[in-house]
């Protein structure tokens, strides 16, 4: 009975065999190894040193065939590239892919076993909007819903449907028991299973002294398939004249499914077209009867019911018997004596046709899902009228030509694309670059790809016109006109799109260029061209080379190649100035430049060369600057109020302070969190649930287990029931509970009244365009769709004259919640109350009220945001064993409320590649957080960055888009550029491209993705023990667990940092670029004149003015990310996170960020004016600074800037003035936040390697450039031209040996300011050297802590600063290969840990193998003493504040470990 399996209609003996092993053994019996060998014998997997690989001489073929397995079994197999094998001389140089096969997944694969119905509606939203107001929180919705499923299908006429797509394993299960009933008559049926056939399977034409054979293709089988084939077989074997054959032929002659089939194979007639629709009949009645699954005494009862049915005169389905003889294996053999047909007999059902409408479907029904959640002012109305005509269009698609609506209605979409697009084009010059337009054109490029289709549509048509298969010659003609029409338009606006959106793009960001770089290209330019130097020339560039080559060929003189070159410089330069958006549309239509992996992998990407992109992440940050701003209001808000409502209460009792004001509710068969209703929504329910069943006995209501939950049959039973008078009855007294229950909404009547006055308008637009016989134009169409909208909304609330559906709610004199009657008695509990109430609302709309769960009759939801628990709740909840598990598991695996991946679609539940809604999904009352003021604060974070995100959607997407197009020129490994050969012979310089996307594309992409799309790790999982775990989020754990081992409590490495970036943040001073050392003392002096902003330690809104500014020019650079993270109110709950351990390296980094904040805001003084150019004066009377300027409201507490400072006359502005803060914060110390976070680190591997080494990239860039051609890096967001200074070190002594003079002071004052710079660093790394010389000298008597201390301290800066040079840095390199990762420390560590436990109960249970030496100390160890045990420095070494507190005891031990790596 084993099947094969044919692929393009060859044998596969892979998939025979591999399917054939899934279909055949137990799931507890399958093996990883068998599986396996299958794929080795098949040359797809090989093993060594016990590891899988793809076999590499077959890697292309078999990464498809692991696809297609995955298709199947999605899961099982997984692969992970791993690199390029080596070139040698037996092979080339190719993919090495790692395989490893999920054992889990493989254990839950059955053999067999039918598959479960699925339900399907012509408008599940419809029932889900009925069940939710009649069944309501009920967990029990399943009786709800099969009602109403079996109440809508009882009303259709149609007798033929489309099957569901079937099972493998069932379809195995059925052809297998077919050919069981076949052989028993004596006849051997072959199955093949091959996907190169065109249809759903076939019978094959008869062939001499062969069996019969059936095709089926497994991609594309549907439940009635194989009945269907076995059916053809059965009907050619008895033959047309049989009684049996004749009559059913008979039976199905005039019906619809005759009709039907006709419709659908034009090519039969006659008793051809006879056989096929009894076949198709056989096929459905086959499928029903394998639903059903009869045992023996069943059909028997079945027999004697149509015996006595013939008595009385009723006629039984014959197609429905001879179905049911097959599935009983009692075929009549005796008269099977016919051949087969000499033709081939198929299902084809139109596959491609059905497959494209399908998709077509299922595409604009999640587009619609999707703009029906958006709020209310982001719903276009014009796109929704269109999606809804693309729907309709697609009703009664049966052929090719019944396409034409599909086509008109997409051409519709055209034509609104079009006049939009003409819309902005018409605007003035200055008007067309806004965030608004911006989003219609990204709109109108999606309608542009969507209409891709046609290409599908195209191929189809020219395939049923090659087959001539047309049916209708006049409609087929008109629908191939007009989609030619179509595609010539969309090609022309596809094209005008391209030339016109790089203008718009650029007018829409040129404003947040820096205003003080023209200033300081031309600073740059003047010194080229009065010095006669040259200064970061773009040595790469193609004109640069030829002018070199001109000299080498003799056709220059040194002189005038040096002219032309100073020449060609200060072009490069003027280039770059970006005086108006023209300069920016040159640059980004010009072919540019790509960045190298190492820039893509490791370089936040403000650090790229392209202006464009840095541009880019100005308008996000922008965006973010908007959405805190947002916060900080609602701060201002919700401080107060929730400090009134906690006064006297214990606030480290979360759960206790806000039980007043929450409830759980049932909403989805799910108990939720929700803030209480003050209708009380259970009792309703529940009263209703008992109601519904009394009546059910009353009135004998069929139940689904009474027919073994099988929903067909059900469906059956009630659809008879409810047309009869006890069915009728019930709904009655269910209408009749409901209006004595239930009572109208208030203001439902302006709701009907706006209906009825828009159905006003829309039929009046309809009867004018009709008078004017316009009835096939767009707008009739609009219109009319329009109408069926409202008549809909209507229809469905308003019954018989009266309210319903949505318009309807409990009544609340009946359902009053008593809990809600509390909160109105108690002012306190009112206040807090409302004010969270209003405050919730807001951020509701903001991402549009639909996105969370509620009841019918409530237009906003009152479900608590579904945050995770704070550690410290769940332990005073759930105590401490079972809190420590969570964190475990939320260790390793993704949890539905994890925000760091990506958010699914609801509807299809794909990724989403849009602004991320967070905390709407449905997750369990029990592990939703309590806090109610620290949720609906992190919430309206969420929501505030929604609202800015998708304001700027189309702005970051055309310009992805634009850079995907963008040409990308080709560069050998120096990164000098190419040119095509064959062009330059003929005396033209036309540049080489490269092909494929770029890292620029890829590096703006994987970006967006992450900060616009909330995908801010990549996942990738793997299985350990049968068990599914996330490597990213196994990775994140392990190295937070490793920071807080290291850092924790450890003074060593907090002064450290201390030291390191306040030496880093004096050379600025010194270099003066940003500040002077004035503006830092001033700036030092500020900081710990006015207490440190010790006050707000522990505060929600910080009141020190200084805690204010760091928040309000995020000057931690966290704001955006950790803000809505923060907990309101007990400094119990905020002291017991465990990032808190870490408070010595959270001191040094406020200390440093505000001292830097304040330094730039000193630098200032001087150059903030009012409109008329005055300087503006401080209360002294001097000229203020910024610092002078900020004013705190006394009545709110926020901040603002004093509003006299004007822009244009004072050349600032706050968004420069923060990316210039956090820039020379990433230069100065490390990266920081997920605007800036690298690539790599969106990898686990990533995350490895990245950890304590964020310092890297910017150390490099600061000392060694950008590179990107020229040495010299236009920075947007510092506002100045950078080199690195090692850089302008080396061209200082560099130059200066070359014109014999010292070349410092005609170098621009930039690289002077470098040459300080590193001058200062020489200086600091010689003084340390000096101080290790003088303490590592001292005698025995004379070493104290201190010194050692002072010792390790100067030693470590050592250390750090020369790893930057290039011939002793090698050092440091050695180290990180010898370790690529700071985790596998505290993985060792624990290691040894484990292992020394196992010698300790060794040594306790006396084992004689385990002497003194393996447990105790046998002489001084380091801090360690003879005789102590060597598992407590497993412990100290290993837990964290232990391994802090005694590396700080013992400074000398870690000045030794530095001593090693010399």
């Amino acid at each position: 009975m084993a099947c094969k399996y044919y692929l393009n209609g060859v044998e596969s003996k892979l998939y025979t065999e591999l399917y054939g092993y899934m279909d055949t053994i137990a799931p507890e019996n399958k093996t990883e190894n068998a599986v396996y060998k299958i794929l080795k014998n098949n040359r797809i997997a090989v093993k060594k040193d016990n590891k899988m690989y793809l076999n590499q001489a077959n890697v292309v073929s078999s990464l498809r065939e692991i696809r297609r397995i995955e298709r199947k079994y999605p899961g099982l197999l997984y692969t992970e590239y791993r690199g390029m094998s080596p070139q040698n001389f037996y092979s080339p140089a190719s993919e090495i892919h790692s395989l490893y096969i999920n054992e889990n997944i493989l254990k839950q694969i059955i053999n067999e076993g039918a598959a479960n119905a699925a339900l399907t509606t012509k408008d599940q939203t419809d029932i889900d909007q009925y069940v939710r107001f009649v069944a309501g929180s009920d967990p029990n919705t399943r009786d709800y819903y099969l009602d109403e499923l079996a109440r809508q299908e009882n009303t259709s006429n149609s007798k033929f449907s489309e099957m569901e797509r079937e099972d493998l394993e069932h379809v195995y299960k059925v052809s297998n028991h077919l050919k069981e009933s076949f052989a028993k008559a004596g006849i051997t049926v072959d199955v093949i299973f091959d996907t190169g056939i065109i249809g759903l399977g076939q019978v094959d034409a008869r062939q001499e002294g062969q069996n019969p054979t059936i095709r089926i293709n497994p991609e594309k089988v549907t439940k009635d398939t194989t009945y269907h084939e076995f059916g053809h077989i059965y009907i050619d074997l008895l033959g047309a004249d049989h009684p049996m054959v004749a009559k059913a032929m008979a039976e199905l002659r005039d019906t619809d499914l005759y009709e039907e089939v006709a419709e659908r194979y034009p090519e039969l007639q006659g008793v051809m077209l006879d056989k096929e629709v009894l076949a198709t009949a056989i096929g459905l009645e086959g499928a029903k009867i394998t639903k059903k699954n009869p045992n023996k005494l069943q059909r028997i009862i079945n027999r004697i019911m149509r015996a006595i049915g013939k008595l009385f005169g009723v006629s039984p389905n014959t197609a429905a018997i001879l179905a049911e003889e097959m599935f009983a294996q009692d075929l009549r053999s005796t008269s099977m004596i016919n051949p087969l047909s000499s033709y081939t007999q198929h299902s084809k059902d139109q596959i491609r046709l059905q497959e494209l409408v399908d998709n077509a479907r299922v595409k604009i029904n999640s587009e619609l899902y999707e703009l029906n959640l958006l709020p209310e002012d982001q719903i276009n109305e014009e796109e929704k009228v269109t999606l809804l005509r693309l729907e309709n269009s697609l009703l009664r698609v049966k052929k090719v030509e019944d396409l034409f609506k599909l086509v008109d209605a997409m051409g519709g979409a055209l034509a609104r694309a079009k006049s939009t697009y003409q819309k902005i084009m018409d605007l003035p010059e200055g008007e067309k670059g806004t965030k608004a337009n911006l989003n219609k054109m990204w709109a109108l490029k999606k309608t542009l790809d969507n209409l891709e289709m046609f290409d599908s549509i195209k191929s189809l048509m020219l395939s049923v016109k090659d087959k001539k298969q047309i049916k209708d010659y006049e409609a087929f003609n008109k629908l191939e006109d007009r989609i030619l029409e179509i595609i010539d338009q969309t090609t022309v606006l596809n094209n005008d799109f391209k030339d016109d959106i790089i203008p718009i793009w650029a007018q829409s960001i040129i404003g947040l260029s820096n205003k003080d770089l023209p200033a300081e290209i031309q600073k740059i330019i003047d010194n080229i061209e009065t010095n006669k130097r040259f200064v970061g020339p773009d040595t790469a560039a193609i004109a640069w080379i030829q002018l070199k080559e001109r000299y080498t060929k003799g056709e220059l003189t040194k002189e005038q190649l040096k002219e032309k070159q100073l020449k060609l410089n200060v072009e490069q330069w003027k280039q770059k100035q970006l005086l108006n958006y023209g300069d920016l549309v040159k640059e980004l239509e010009a072919a540019h430049k790509d960045k190298h992996w190492y820039s893509f992998y490791f370089d936040p990407i403000i650090y790229s060369s392209d202006r464009g992109i840095q541009l880019l992440v100005k308008a996000v940050t922008q965006a973010n600057i908007e959405a805190n701003d947002m916060t900080l209001d609602l701060k201002s808000k919700l401080s107060p109020a929730y400090n009134k409502f906690a006064a006297g209460k214990n606030e480290s009792d979360i759960a206790g302070l806000n039980d007043p004001l929450l409830e759980e509710v049932t909403l989805g068969g799910m108990k939720r969190l929700a803030l209480v209703n003050p209708i009380d929504q259970e009792k309703y329910y529940n009263n209703l649930k008992e109601h519904k069943a009394r009546l059910n006995k009353i009135y004998n209501k069929p139940m689904p287990e009474e027919y073994n939950n099988d929903i067909e049959l059900y469906k059956e039973a009630f659809g008879v029931w409810i047309e009869k008078s006890a069915g009728r009855n019930y709904s009655r007294d269910v209408n009749i509970w409901n209006d004595k229950n239930s009572t109208p909404i208030e203001g439902w009547e302006k709701e009907r009244d706006a209906i009825y006055s828009e159905l006003e308008v829309q039929q009046s637009i309809l009867k004018r365009l009709k008078a004017a016989g316009e009835i096939n134009t767009q707008a009739y169409l609009n219109a009319q769709i329009r109408r069926n909208q409202l008549n809909k909304e209507l229809s469905k609330n308003y019954i018989n004259g009266k309210p319903a559906g949505e318009w309807v709610q409990p009544d609340p004199e009946v359902y009053t919640n008593s809990k809600y009657t509390a909160i109105q008695a108690d002012p306190r509990l009112k206040e807090y109350y409302d004010f969270v109430l209003k405050e919730l609302r807001v951020a509701q709309r903001m991402i549009g009220v639909k996105k969370q769960d509620k009841n019918l009759w409530d237009k906003y939801s009152y479900l608590m945001p579904t945050y995770r628990k704070e550690d410290y709740d769940r332990a005073k909840e759930k105590g401490t064993y079972n809190t420590i598990k969570d964190i475990l598991q939320d260790g390793f695996t993704i949890q539905e409320t994890n925000h760091e991946y990506y958010t699914y679609n609801q509807n299809n539940k794909d990724i989403e590649k849009r602004t991320p809604v967070y905390a709407v999904n449905r997750v369990h009352a029990k592990e939703v957080s309590k806090d109610i003021a620290s949720s609906i604060y992190r919430f309206r974070h969420m929501a505030h960055n929604f609202k800015v995100k998708s304001e700027i959607h189309g702005q970051v997407m055309t310009f992805q888009d634009i850079l995907k197009n963008r040409k990308t020129l080709e560069t050998n490994s120096a990164g000098i550029e190419l040119i095509q050969k064959a062009a330059q012979a003929m005396g033209i310089n036309m540049p080489k491209l490269k092909e494929g996307e770029s890292y620029n594309y890829q590096h703006v992409k994987e970006w967006l993705d992450s900060i616009m799309f909330g995908q801010h790790n990549l996942q990738q999982d793997f299985t350990l023990g049968g068990k599914t775990f996330s490597a990213n989020q196994a990775v994140s754990t392990i190295n937070s667990f490793t920071a807080i081992s290291t850092l924790s409590f450890n003074l060593l490495q907090g002064t450290n940092q201390s030291i390191l970036d306040n030496l880093t943040m004096f050379q600025e001073s010194v270099a003066g670029q940003f500040m002077t050392k004035s503006d830092l003392a001033w700036g030092k002096g500020k900081y710990w004149g006015s207490g440190m902003a010790i006050t707000d330690i522990g505060r929600f809104d910080p009141k020190s003015k200084i805690g204010k500014a760091i928040e309000f020019f995020d000057a931690l650079t966290e704001f955006t990310d950790q803000e809505g993270n923060q907990i309101v109110g007990s400094r119990i709950r905020k002291a017991a996170k465990s990032g808190n351990l870490l408070f010595l390296q959270q001191a040094a980094e406020h200390e440093l960020s505000a001292t830097r904040m304040l330094a730039l805001m000193k630098n200032l003084e001087g150059t903030l004016k009012d409109s008329d150019g005055n300087v503006i004066l401080n209360e002294n009377g001097k000229s203020a600074n910024l610092y002078d300027l900020l004013i705190i409201d006394k009545e709110t507490g926020k901040m603002s800037i004093d509003p006299r400072v004007d822009e244009k006359q004072s050349g600032f502005n706050r968004l420069d003035f923060i990316m210039k803060l956090q820039g020379l914060g990433r230069r100065t110390n490390q990266i920081k936040g997920k605007m800036h976070t690298n690539m790599l680190s969106r990898r686990w591997y990533g995350k490895l390697f990245m950890l304590f080494r964020n310092w890297m990239p910017p150390g490099i860039r600061r000392r060694y450039g950008h590179g990107g051609g020229s040495t010299v890096h236009v920075d947007e967001e510092l506002g100045a031209t950078t080199q690195g200074m090692y850089i302008s070190f080396w061209n200082l002594i560099a130059e200066s040996i070359s014109e014999k003079s010292f070349m410092y002071g005609k170098m621009t004052e930039m690289e002077q300011q470098n040459v300080k710079r590193t001058a200062v660093e020489l200086s600091s790394v010689l003084g340390a050297m000096i101080l290790v010389a003088a303490l590592a000298n001292l005698d025995d008597e004379d070493e104290t802590w201190v010194s050692n201390f002072a010792l390790y301290q100067a030693k470590r800066y050592e250390m750090e600063i020369m790893q930057w040079n290039p011939f002793f840095g090698w050092n440091e390199a050695w180290r990180i290969l010898q370790s690529p990762t700071a985790t596998a420390r505290p993985i060792l560590k624990g290691a040894e840990l484990l292992g020394q436990s196992l010698s300790e109960l060794r040594y306790v249970l006396g084992d004689p193998f385990i002497d003194d030496s393996a447990i105790f100390y046998q002489r001084k160890t380091g801090r360690y003493k003879k005789g102590d045990r060597k598992i407590w420095k497993d412990f100290n070494d290993l837990l964290p504040v232990f391994r802090g507190l005694r590396k700080t005891q013992s400074p000398e031990e870690a000045y030794k470990w530095f001593t090693t790596l010399n």
